[in-house]
C-alpha cells in the first residue's frame, strides 16, 4: 500500500521540480555567428545606455538617443527622430513634454506580403530618474540593437521591420501615445513591446490582444523558451497596470508584451545597473526577438486566427489551440464527468452524499489555505513593520516565506486528507474532479483563457473514476502545469497577495486528496509547525544590512514666497538617517508633496534660497472675458514642474492650440511653456508653480550627511524619492 502510494508522490514531486527548475533564462551567449543573437555583443550597447538614469526631457536622455540612433545607421536601418509635444491626461492631473521617439527601419525584400504592414518592435530608451535603467528597459533596447544587426547581417526577410525605441514611457507612455497620433497604427501588422520589472529571471510573454492565435504561434517556435500562458493575460488585463503596448492594443493593433520580473529590490532603484543585470535575461529578450522576426517577418501579418487558449509545459514546448476547442473540449469533458458519475451511483461504487462532501473538504482546503496564509502574513506584517518599506513588501531574503507559505498550503491539504478518509476512495476522486469540472466551465464561459489550467487534469482524471490506480494522474499534469504560473503569480503580486498564489497552488493540491489519505492528525499539524517555523525563521532573519538596504527617502521643501521649508519624508517611521533632521518624533501632517496624497513626516528645515521656478505675465486682455498668457519657466535643475491654477473665475485654460480641461499640469524638463487662460472679467489668475528636482541638493545633502551603508534611495513608483521641491505662488 505504501509503495502504491509513494512511487506515484515521488514521481508527482519530481515532475512538479523539473517544471520549476526548467523556468530560468537561457545561458547568455558571449558570441555567435552574424545572423544571431549574442547577449555579450548586446551589452556593449546596454554599458553606453545605461551609464546613468536618463528620464525625459534630461541631457542623458539626449545621449541615450543620439547613440541609439547613430548605431542603428551604421546597421543599415533608416533612422528618423519624431520630436512631439504631448498633452496627457494622468491620474488626476495633464503631463506636458515633447518626446523624442527613435524609429530605425529595415525595409523588407518584398513588404506586399503584408500589404505593406509592417512589423514593430517597442521599447522604451528613457529611464525613472532614481536608477540607470539596465533592465528597464536598458536591455530591450540593447536587444533591440542587436537584434536589428542579426536581421540586417542575415539577409533581411519580406516585410518592414520597425525598431521603435520611445521616450516617456516611465511619465506615462507618453512616446508611444506620440507615435500613435503621428503615424496610426494602420501600417502596423503586429506590435512586440519588451520590458522588465526587476533585473532578471526569464522572459514571459504575459500579454497579447485579439486575434492572437497567429502570433502565439510564432512565439511559441521563436525561443528555447516559450514561457507564456493565457490565463496570465486574463489577469494582467484585469489590473491597473500599463506599459507601451496598452497604447497601441488601445488604438487597434495586435501584438505580444514580454518582460522579465523578478529581483524587483531593483526595480526602478540605483541598482538597476548594469552589474547586476542577469545576461540570461538579456539573451532570452535578444534571442526571443530574433525569433519572432524571422518568424512573423516573411508572412502575411494581415492573416488573423482568433484567440487561442495557451500554456508551456517545462519552458520548452507551447501547447495552444483556439479558444473554441477550449469551448468544446469542456462541453464533452464536463458531460462525460456527469456521466461517469450516474454510472458509478448507479453500481453503487459512490454516492452523490460524499461526493459533494468530498467537494465541499476541498473547496474548505483552499479557503483555509487562503485565509491562513493571508492572516500570516499581516502578522509578520505587524512584527516587522520594515517590510512596508520594500517595494511589494518583498523581503531579500523571500525564500523563507516562500517556503512557508508553500508548506502552509500543504498543511491544508494533509488536514483535508484527514476529514476525507471518511470516504471512499472512488468519492475522494469523484469530489476533486467536481470540483476542477464547475472551475472548467465557469473559466471557459468567463475567463476562457484560463481553462486550461482545470481542461487537462480533468480529462486526465476521467479514467480515475474507473480504476483507482489511475488517481495519480490529475496531480502529475498539474504539477507539469501549476508549479511555474504558481510562482510567477507570487513574483508579480509580491509578499502581500501571496495568498492568492497558495490558493491557485492549493486548487491543484486538492487533487493529491486521493493519495493522502491520513488516519491521524499528527501529519497536519508536524506539517504546520513546520510551515509555523520557516515563516518565523524569514521574520526574525529579516533585517537590513550593506547587501540588503533599506530603502528611505527625504524631500527638502521650500516655500519661495514666505521662506519657510521642511524636511519631508513618506516613510513609514524615521530611520537612522532620516532621524537626523526628522527627529524620533516628527509632526504627521497630511501631503505637502505636489504630485503625491500620501501623509508625510515633517520637521522644520533651514532656508536655503534654492532658485525658484517663476510664472511671468506675457499677456493680459480685460473685457467681456479676461485673456491671460503667461509662461512657466523651471529652473535648470527642474526634472518636472507642478503647475497648480485657482479654479475661482477660472474658465478654460489652453497650451498652444491644445484645450487643458484641468487646473493641474505636470511639466517635464527644465523647458518653460506658454499657458494662456479665460477667466471672468476682472478675476485674479492664482498660479502655484513647483519644480522637483532629483536627489537632494548639495545644500541640503550636507545638513542630514551621508546615508548608512544599509540604507539606499527609494526607489520611483513606490514613494516619492529623495529630491528638492520649490515652490512659488503668483498673482497675475
Amino acid at each position: 500500500m505504501i509503495r502504491r502510494v509513494l512511487v506515484p508522490l515521488t514521481v508527482i514531486a519530481v515532475v512538479g521540480v523539473l517544471a520549476v527548475l526548467a523556468f530560468r533564462p537561457p545561458a547568455p551567449v558571449a558570441d555567435a555567428p552574424p545572423a544571431e543573437f549574442a547577449a555579450g555583443r548586446a551589452e556593449q550597447h546596454l554599458r553606453a545606455v545605461a551609464q546613468r538614469p536618463h528620464p525625459i526631457g534630461s541631457a542623458d536622455n539626449e545621449r541615450v538617443r543620439a547613440y541609439i540612433a547613430d548605431t542603428a545607421r551604421g546597421f543599415g536601418a533608416e533612422v528618423s527622430v519624431e520630436s512631439d509635444d504631448v498633452v496627457r491626461p494622468w491620474r488626476g492631473v495633464l503631463r506636458v513634454a515633447t518626446t523624442h521617439n527613435v524609429v530605425a527601419r529595415v525595409r523588407g525584400t518584398d513588404p506586399s506580403v503584408s500589404g505593406g504592414q509592417a512589423l514593430l518592435l517597442v521599447a522604451h530608451h528613457d529611464s525613472v530618474p532614481t536608477g540607470p535603467g539596465a533592465a528597464d528597459d536598458g536591455a530591450a533596447v540593447a536587444a533591440m540593437l542587436e537584434a536589428l544587426r542579426a536581421l540586417t547581417s542575415g539577409g533581411g526577410v519580406r516585410n518592414d521591420v520597425v525598431f521603435l525605441f520611445t521616450d516617456g514611457e516611465e511619465a506615462g507612455t507618453l512616446g508611444a501615445q506620440a507615435y500613435v497620433r503621428r503615424n496610426g497604427v494602420d501600417g502596423v501588422g503586429a506590435v512586440l513591446n519588451w520590458e522588465a520589472r526587476g533585473s532578471g529571471g526569464p522572459v514571459w510573454m504575459f500579454q497579447t490582444g485579439e486575434d492572437n492565435a497567429p502570433l502565439v504561434s510564432a512565439f511559441g517556435a521563436a525561443s528555447s523558451r516559450p514561457i507564456a500562458n493565457s490565463f496570465a493575460y486574463e489577469v494582467y488585463r484585469r489590473m491597473p497596470n500599463y506599459s507601451d503596448f496598452t497604447v497601441f492594443q488601445d488604438a487597434g493593433a495586435r501584438g505580444l508584451n514580454s518582460a522579465f520580473i523578478e529581483h524587483v529590490r531593483d526595480y526602478h532603484s540605483p541598482y538597476d545597473d548594469v552589474e547586476r543585470l542577469d545576461r540570461g535575461s538579456l539573451q532570452h529578450h535578444g534571442e526571443t526577438m530574433v525569433g519572432l522576426v524571422r518568424a512573423l517577418g516573411d508572412r502575411d501579418l494581415r492573416v488573423r486566427g482568433g484567440d487561442a487558449v495557451y500554456f508551456d509545459l517545462f519552458s520548452r514546448v507551447l501547447v495552444r489551440y483556439p479558444t473554441w476547442l477550449a469551448v468544446a473540449l469542456a462541453a464533452l469533458s464536463v458531460p462525460a464527468l456527469v456521466s461517469l458519475l450516474v454510472l458509478g451511483v448507479r453500481r453503487g461504487r459512490v454516492r452523490w452524499r460524499g461526493v459533494v462532501a468530498v467537494a465541499g473538504v476541498a473547496v474548505g482546503a483552499v479557503v483555509l489555505a487562503g485565509a491562513v496564509s493571508f492572516g500570516a502574513w499581516l502578522l509578520v506584517a505587524a512584527v516587522r513593520p520594515g517590510l512596508g518599506f520594500l517595494a511589494l513588501s518583498e523581503p531579500h531574503e523571500r525564500g523563507w516565506f516562500v517556503a512557508g507559505f508553500c508548506v502552509l498550503g500543504l498543511a491544508a491539504l494533509v488536514a483535508a486528507a484527514r476529514v476525507a478518509r471518511r470516504w471512499s476512495a472512488d468519492e475522494v476522486v469523484a469530489g476533486v474532479l467536481v470540483v476542477t469540472a464547475v472551475l472548467l466551465a465557469v473559466s471557459v464561459v468567463a475567463v476562457p483563457g484560463a481553462s486550461f489550467l482545470f481542461q487537462w487534469t480533468l480529462l486526465a482524471g476521467l479514467p480515475a473514476l474507473w480504476t483507482a490506480r489511475a488517481a495519480f494522474l490529475p496531480p502529475l499534469v498539474a504539477a507539469a502545469i501549476f508549479p511555474p504560473l504558481v510562482g510567477t503569480m507570487a513574483v508579480a503580486l509580491g509578499m502581500p497577495l501571496s495568498a492568492v498564489a497558495v490558493v491557485f497552488g492549493v486548487l491543484a493540491g486538492v487533487l493529491l486528496l486521493p493519495l493522502l489519505t491520513s488516519g491521524s492528525w499528527w501529519p497536519a499539524l508536524g506539517v504546520t509547525a513546520v510551515a509555523v517555523a520557516l515563516l518565523a525563521v524569514g521574520t526574525v532573519r529579516f533585517g537590513f544590512a550593506p547587501d540588503e538596504p533599506r530603502p528611505d527617502s527625504l524631500i527638502y521643501l521650500q516655500d519661495a514666497d514666505g521662506g519657510r521649508a521642511s524636511w519631508l519624508s513618506p516613510d513609514p517611521e524615521p530611520d537612522e538617517w532620516t532621524s537626523r533632521v526628522l527627529g524620533e518624533e516628527p509632526e504627521r501632517v497630511a501631503s505637502a508633496h505636489p504630485v503625491s496624497a500620501q501623509p508625510m513626516m515633517r520637521a522644520d528645515a533651514p532656508d536655503l534660497a534654492l532658485p525658484a521656478p517663476t510664472a511671468t505675465l506675457v499677456t493680459s486682455a480685460d473685457a467681456s472675458v479676461r485673456t491671460v498668457t503667461f509662461r512657466v519657466t523651471p529652473t535648470a535643475r527642474a526634472w518636472r514642474t507642478h503647475v497648480t491654477l485657482s479654479d475661482r473665475g477660472l474658465r478654460g485654460c489652453r497650451l498652444g492650440t491644445t484645450d487643458l480641461p484641468g487646473a493641474a499640469l505636470e511639466l517635464y524638463g527644465p523647458v518653460g511653456r506658454e499657458i494662456t487662460c479665460d477667466l471672468d472679467p476682472g478675476a485674479p489668475l492664482e498660479v502655484t508653480v513647483a519644480d522637483q528636482w532629483v536627489g537632494l541638493p548639495a545644500e541640503a545633502a550636507s545638513l542630514v550627511g551621508p546615508r548608512p551603508p544599509d540604507a539606499m534611495p527609494v526607489q520611483s513608483g513606490n514613494r516619492p524619492f529623495d529630491g528638492a521641491v520649490v515652490r512659488a505662488a503668483f498673482r497675475l
